[in-house]
């Protein structure tokens, strides 16, 4: 049984915490922006129970306006921060066969002043209400999971606004544009492979984003695998369609789309699909080790060509999961995947499961490095929150990797290390 990490533990770790800190020392402009990000950071990993800028001072020796300032106007660079994060997460969970995890996570807030917040759906939340929504890309892999970049999603009504597009309260960039959620999830996959610190195979992500045909075929377009994730309505051919390039008919610009034939047969439901397969078609297969054992689920899986924009896409698989012993009311996942026929059931499985890593990453950034603590309004401000919890995040899990069982998380308040 693991043991809990101790105030002794914690000191003792000081000193790598100081020296990864170092690897990040060229991207502060200042020493003394430079030493307030490592009394910040420090902060973040202290059994704090409510991180703000108020008690991580309190707790640091520094002033609270000056760490006030470090977070929302000091201009140091957070990007190149995470660029050496990813480098630093490939040399301690790096393999081969990695994966990138999409998803999001609200931030509830009572205000009206901070960039993004607005009334909108959470998941977190389980409802709509008055929060910020974060975009975050994890990567995950044998070795262990952790979360590598964030985005700042922003409704359109911060920029529909004049008066919310330019307060300075929020202080958002002129050039700033609306995007959405998986246009900035497609912006960090393009940015995570140019920087090409994290090897990896594979993506995967929930429905919200499995379903945008454009996120499917940019991942492709990467050279990679997904395993998303899909709707139950989604359409796919079980053999090739019989679609075909129209012949010209000598007049005008000739058609380069292909048209169904007369006799194409229509695409299918997964659903319809799947619950058509005889019972001796699914196989029960271990996906991982959980905190209360093994997880262990049925599958299912057959080669499909995708629906994509109403017409014939590349081939793949269509692969359903469903609980052991299910009844025939369980609910069942969906999921399409590009990779090849030669792929083994059990790695897209397994690649297909690995959402519950980012899951497991935003409840322990929130409950051990302060994830959700911050009072900051400022775009910048949120920016460089996360990019220090996730620094601190990117530590500790070192540091679970080296311990192995010797520590655990959940120990505390909130779930910070009890002290």
């Amino acid at each position: 049984m693991s043991t809990p990490m101790t105030a002794d533990d914690l000191y003792a770790l000081l000193p790598a915490l100081e020296a990864l800190y170092a690897r990040f020392h060229g991207f502060f402009r200042r020493p003394e922006s430079r030493a307030l990000g490592g009394k910040y950071l420090v902060g973040l990993t202290l059994p704090i129970e409510r991180k703000n800028v108020e008690n991580i001072a309190e707790q640091v020796a520094a002033t609270p306006r000056k760490l006030q300032e470090f977070l929302s106007d000091s201009p140091w660079d957070d990007t190149g921060c995470i660029t050496e994060l990813q480098h630093f997460v490939g040399e301690q969970f790096g393999a081969p066969n990695g994966v990138l995890v999409l998803d999001d996570t609200g931030f509830a807030k009572k205000g009206t002043h901070s960039a993004g917040v607005g009334r909108q759906y959470s998941g977190t939340l389980g409802r709509t209400d008055n929060c910020q929504i974060g975009v975050f890309l994890g990567y995950a892999s044998a070795h262990g999971h952790t979360l590598v970049d964030r985005r700042l999603y922003l409704m359109r009504q911060w920029f529909e606004d004049p008066a919310k597009r330019s307060t300075p309260r929020a202080a958002l960039p002129a050039a700033l544009e609306f995007q959405t959620k998986p246009a900035l999830a497609m912006e960090m996959l393009r940015a995570c492979t140019a920087v090409g610190a994290l090897p990896y195979q594979w993506v995967t992500a929930d429905a919200a984003y499995g379903d945008i045909h454009d996120l499917r075929l940019q991942v492709a377009k990467l050279g990679r695998w997904y395993c998303f994730e899909v709707s139950r309505d989604s359409e796919v051919w079980r053999q090739p369609p019989r679609w075909e390039v129209p012949r010209s008919s000598g007049r005008g610009r000739p058609r380069s789309r292909p048209q169904p034939r007369p006799d194409a047969e229509p695409a299918e439901r997964a659903d319809a699909i799947v619950r058509a397969l005889p019972a001796e078609a699914w196989l029960r297969h271990r996906v991982a080790e959980g905190a209360k054992g093994p997880r262990e689920y049925e599958f299912v899986r057959l080669r499909v060509v995708q629906k994509l924009h109403h017409e014939p896409g590349h081939e793949g698989w269509l692969m359903a999961r469903r609980p052991v012993g299910a009844e025939p009311d369980a609910e069942v996942k969906f999921y399409l995947s590009n990779a090849p026929e030669t792929v083994a059931l059990p790695e897209l499985a397994w690649v297909g499961c690995l959402r519950w890593t980012i899951e497991e990453d935003f409840e322990l950034a929130k409950g051990e490095v302060g994830l959700d603590h911050y009072e900051v309004t400022k775009y910048r401000g949120w920016y460089h929150h996360m990019t220090l919890c996730l620094l601190a995040l990117a530590f500790l899990k070192s540091v679970q990797l080296e311990w192995g069982k010797k520590w655990r998380t959940g120990l505390g308040p909130r779930g910070t290390p009890a002290a």
